[in-house]
């Protein structure tokens, strides 16, 4: 792709900023033989974790207690323990950390079955020991790889286990033997509960997953891709950062790391052709969060939800398309506004890619068509992570042999066709695996290029070496939180004060629907601020979800209602994280980057309360009622995006925008009376604004 600038691509400290508030932890600068040493067991970690979950079978609770204290290990290694660290030794209290995690996972495989029966209600000295050294394990995990936040609201709540007694009212209750919390801490009722249920099955693979296939080229091509397709349209680099933002969603999780990943090279196309700094950075910030609520892999929320709400994970990345493609869409008319309102125009055709070179390559994109496929054909989350991994080998093998990527079109007909046959589906991935390898080797032959294979053979192991111990570092984060998280939901249940939070959610809005959602985003936000978005929606999955449940509510709304609000915590000051990366990399100022990011995501903040209002964009009810829903929802978010950009045929005064404000939210409230009056003021403003443009135009004239 050849895109040419006026400007240096980006400024490096700037991405170093922007990349320090993904909170992922500081490398150490390890002497030569411990590095090696250390990628060696990350490699080792990731690949455990792949056999566990394809064809190894042990224990459940010594999987995710292997899972977090190897993870915990690794970090204790490779990670600074805090920012300023000087010296590339590894301290002597990392080492004292490393043994206890391993000691700790020691103690409970040896122990697990008279672990299974007295946790919680007989502790002995042994379990005391370990469970206190093994929590003080996750919280220095936590902190090291997500920062103070997470860590200090954990230990609030194992304050209040022991100050509970003495408190009044809803925060009273009647204590608990010391052993005994600690014991129930350190358990599958706890640390290695639900949340970490979710991280040792699918972080690892799912993360492996998107460093595959950004290692075979994906990436790049979906950048090129958006180019291609945006690049010369008004504004065109705004468009490329919405389009790219949502492309780079469906692999990461993570705001910060997709605003990284695309914000260093939209944000210089953008300053180029006219955006202010801040624009540029909002822009991204926006399109960026949003990645994480694009199917199919949405961060590890999305497997959190399917883990609590037993509704299965294909179905909901399928009721999440609809209301990402609103949020998208909304993005994407407000940049359009923008770039009418301040005449922005886009890249030179004769820059972008051409179609010709984006058809040829379109193979490139056979992981993702593999890992959709066998989702959406019921196969369960991990066959279809792994063998959308082992579809990334094949693509890197095609590039590296030198093949065009319609090579690659056998190995998908072969995914596609195998499982149909009724043989199991691993059965069927490793023959289209393996055939399609060998495929490829025996046409490099054919064709010769023998003297290449060797080559080709060791960069292959190089780059899957390297992208194994590269999933074990990215996952470190995920990892440490959802253990970390594991605590307060563990002591919300045992206190039973999620319940009661509940109740006086409930009590606080009354009969009044809209106040008790209105009332739960603020409380979804304020947990997410500085937060992790799986953390975030954990916890407020335990606290908020089930009150909006009691309400009447189905689990898929008030679940997906929580997690949006987790999501655009990322650009809701004043700890917008997304915002001020992007703001780092442009060179903006950072409160006034996420107060733009939250005028292009606005939509995000009104979409939620369409799942309450109109479950049918969920796709829950007739397809009629859907369709009549997701129409006037198109409509709405336009009429939004004119209220924030001030800007229809021209020009619009305050006035206008109110109007244009108040007839979306009627559309987006989705009942008959609603839309017919959202719909004829939406028509008044339209021929008004239509025929004073008009009028404008002939007296300019």
């Amino acid at each position: 792709m050849s895109v040419k600038t006026s400007e240096p691509p980006c400024d490096l400290e700037g991405v170093d900023e922007a990349q320090d508030l993904d909170s992922e932890g500081h490398d150490r600068l390890l002497p030569p033989k411990l590095a090696v040493t250390l990628a060696v067991l990350s490699a080792l970690y990731a690949l455990f974790h792949l056999a566990v979950l394809n064809f190894w079978s042990i224990d459940e609770w010594v999987f995710r207690v292997l899972h977090v204290n190897m993870g915990a290990a690794l970090a204790f290694i490779g990670l600074k323990t805090w920012r300023g660290e000087k010296g590339h030794a590894v301290a002597l209290p990392d080492w004292l950390l490393v043994v206890a995690a391993i000691g700790c996972s020691a103690y409970v495989g040896i122990n697990l079955q008279q672990l299974i029966m007295r946790t919680g209600v007989i502790t002995t000295i042994g379990d005391l020991i370990c469970g206190i050294a093994g929590t003080l394990v996750v919280l220095e995990f936590a902190r090291r790889v997500s920062g103070l936040i997470l860590p200090i609201i954990a230990l609030v709540f194992v304050a209040y286990v022991f100050i509970g007694p003495w408190l009044p009212g809803l925060l009273h209750h009647s204590g608990f033997r010391t052993d005994n919390f600690i014991s129930f801490l350190y358990s599958q009722d706890a640390i290695f509960g639900m949340t970490v249920a979710v991280s040792s099955r699918y972080i690892i693979l799912f993360v492996a997953f998107a460093v595959f296939l950004q290692a075979s080229g994906a990436g790049e091509y979906f950048m090129r891709l958006a180019m291609a397709l945006f690049g010369a349209t008004r504004g065109g680099p705004g468009k490329v950062s919405v389009f790219s933002g949502l492309l780079f969603g469906t692999v990461s999780g993570s705001a910060v790391a997709n605003v990284v990943a695309s914000g260093t090279f939209t944000i210089p196309m953008m300053r180029r052709v006219g955006y202010s700094r801040e624009s540029a950075g909002a822009i991204e910030a926006a399109s960026s969060s949003g990645g994480q609520l694009a199917p199919p892999v949405m961060g590890a929320g999305a497997f959190i939800m399917a883990e609590i709400t037993g509704i299965p994970y294909s179905e909901i990345i399928i009721a999440a398309a609809l209301p990402c493609l609103l949020f998208y869409l909304a993005i994407y008319l407000t940049v359009d506004l923008q770039a009418r309102r301040l005449g922005l125009t886009g890249i030179p055709r004769k820059e972008l890619p051409k179609p010709r070179d984006l058809v040829r390559d379109a193979f490139l994109l056979l992981p993702l068509v593999v890992l959709l496929y066998l989702l959406l054909s019921g196969y369960s989350i991990i066959a279809a992570g792994t063998w959308g991994l082992a579809a990334t080998l094949l693509v890197m093998m095609c590039r590296e042999i030198g093949f065009r990527s319609s090579v690659l079109a056998l190995p998908l007909v072969l995914f596609i066709v195998l499982p149909r046959t009724g043989m199991p589906v691993n059965f069927a991935g490793a023959i289209a695996f393996l055939s399609s390898a060998a495929l490829m080797l025996m046409l490099a032959l054919a064709r010769g290029k023998a003297k290449t294979l060797p080559a080709v053979l060791k960069t292959m192991a190089v780059t899957t070496f390297n992208g194994l111990a590269d999933s074990s570092r990215k996952s470190l984060q995920l990892i440490s939180v959802m253990a970390c998280a594991g605590i307060v939901v563990g002591v919300l249940g045992l206190t039973g004060l999620g319940g009661r939070f509940s109740s006086v959610l409930l009590s606080a809005a009354g009969d009044n629907q809209p106040l008790a959602f209105g009332l739960a985003m603020m409380i979804s936000i304020v947990l997410g601020m500085g937060m992790p978005t799986t953390a975030a929606y954990a916890i407020a999955a335990a606290v908020v979800a089930p009150a909006l449940q009691q309400m009447g509510i189905s689990p898929l709304a008030a679940h997906m209602f929580v997690f949006y609000c987790a999501v655009i915590s990322a650009i809701t000051p004043p700890v917008a994280i997304a915002a001020f990366a992007a703001a780092a990399i442009s060179g903006g100022k950072p409160w006034p980057t996420s107060i733009r990011a939250m005028r292009f995501g606005i939509a995000a903040f009104v979409l939620p309360f369409m799942f309450y209002t109109s479950p049918q964009v969920l796709l829950q009810g007739p397809w009629i009622e859907t369709v009549q829903v997701f129409a006037t929802a198109l409509v709405a978010i336009y009429l939004i995006a004119v209220a924030g950009e001030g800007w229809m045929f021209g020009n619009i005064g305050p006035i206008e925008r109110v109007l244009a404000a108040i007839a979306a939210l009627l559309l987006l409230w989705s009942s008959l009376s609603t839309d017919i009056a959202g719909l004829v003021m939406a028509a008044g403003l339209l021929i008004w604004t239509r025929r004073r443009a008009s009028q404008q135009a002939r007296q300019t004239a």
